[in-house]
């Protein structure tokens, strides 16, 4: 799983001061902090957890990072095909040529919160240097040492492949973003899918991670697609998102109630033509993890 620190304050503001980063408030401040339980037992049932997991197992016999792989891959390779084959049922029929995969293997593809390096490294195994695909990462924490990671990925992408180690919701970040893929691609400067496992340092109180992780989603979707997507009045064609017209956006959240999820819900669906909840074979029966999936940005 991947753990980030980021202070979940309102997008508006954009910011993130380091003295805040064990406290939360929401994008629009309706969610309140929760009292967290005893860690230390909820750290004794994570180990417990890990040590029990096949698919924690099967990632380091295969030198991954993490589990967190298998999610991707499965929503890559297992659903989006079903998906699609579902919409080509209910469409009339057209000369355009439906995906196969949500990764295709010209695509540029925005990691964030990447570390430690799992999806971007699934990501690598995808794409197809020579076609344009290249992938940006960026975290707070640098990508593991372990099982040399950014070798693989650069290896994978003949160099189409850069790491930024910072908060993609401060400016200079997203600069480095944007020149970073139109130094890799030459003239698309702009991402077609857009990725987030982000997640919090868990108190070990459900509710509390469930929100915090609804709130780093909405920071992700708004990068993606603009500010002003949590507004009624917001049009895509005038959002000034880092989203690829037509591109896709795939993050990770806690269920936490609809009470709590509907703007998030809302909001993706006033961005994008086709959206999705996934709950991935590889993501525990007992977790509340849940990816949203949002296909075919509107911004023309």
């Amino acid at each position: 799983m991947q753990n980030l620190s980021y202070h979940l304050c309102t997008t508006r503001q954009r910011s993130i001061s380091a003295e805040c980063i064990t406290s939360f408030c929401s994008i629009r401040g309706k969610h309140s902090q929760s009292q967290g339980r005893n860690i230390k037992q909820s750290s004794r049932t994570w180990l417990e957890r890990q040590q029990k997991d096949p698919y924690v197992h099967q990632a380091k016999k295969e030198g991954l990072p993490s589990r967190a792989s298998f999610k991707l891959k499965e929503i890559n390779e297992e659903y989006f095909p079903v998906l699609m084959s579902k919409q080509k049922q209910n469409k009339k029929r057209t000369n355009t040529p439906q995906p196969k995969r949500l990764i295709a293997p010209n695509m540029l593809v925005l990691d964030l919160g990447a570390a430690p390096g799992g999806w971007s490294l699934y990501a690598s195994t995808q794409l197809v240097a020579s076609q344009g695909g290249a992938v940006v990462a960026v975290d707070l924490l640098p990508l593991s040492t372990e099982g040399d990671v950014i070798g693989r990925i650069e290896n994978n992408l003949h160099g189409q492949f850069t790491f930024i180690q910072g908060d993609f919701t401060e400016k200079h970040v997203r600069d480095d973003i944007m020149d970073s893929f139109a130094q890799l691609s030459g003239n698309q400067t702009l991402p077609g899918l857009i990725v987030s496992d982000m997640a919090p340092h868990f108190t070990g109180d459900s509710k509390t991670d469930a929100l915090q992780t609804i709130n780093l989603c909405e920071q992700a979707l708004t990068f993606a697609v603009g500010d002003d997507c949590f507004d009624n009045s917001y049009s895509p064609r005038d959002a000034k998102g880092t989203l690829a017209s037509g591109g896709s956006f795939l993050c990770k959240y806690f269920s936490c109630g609809k009470e709590n999820e509907l703007d998030l819900m809302e909001a993706i669906k006033r961005a994008f033509r086709s959206v999705h909840v996934i709950k991935p074979k590889a993501s525990r029966k007992e977790s509340s993890e849940m990816y949203l999936l949002g296909l075919d940005f509107k911004s023309s």
